[in-house]
């Protein structure tokens, strides 16, 4: 459902970063850990990557899962 409905837009509200990818990434952060591959879901991955790839998120991410 969400690859879906990422096939139509940049992020899950609209074409801008929002707070609906702020509170749905870390949802979808420890997919490797339900053993899900993102190469099934395109979209989502190519999302994932987006969001992931910002300085802060990346950080903010490290910082939790890193310890």
């Amino acid at each position: 459902m969400l690859d879906q409905h990422l096939a139509t837009r940049k992020f899950l509200a609209a074409e801008q970063y929002t707070i609906a990818d702020i509170a749905t990434f870390p949802w979808t952060a420890r997919y490797e850990w339900e053993g899900i591959s993102l190469d099934k879901f395109p979209n989502v991955k190519r999302w994932f990557e987006t969001i992931y790839a910002r300085p802060a998120v990346k950080q903010g991410m490290d910082s939790v899962y890193d310890n």
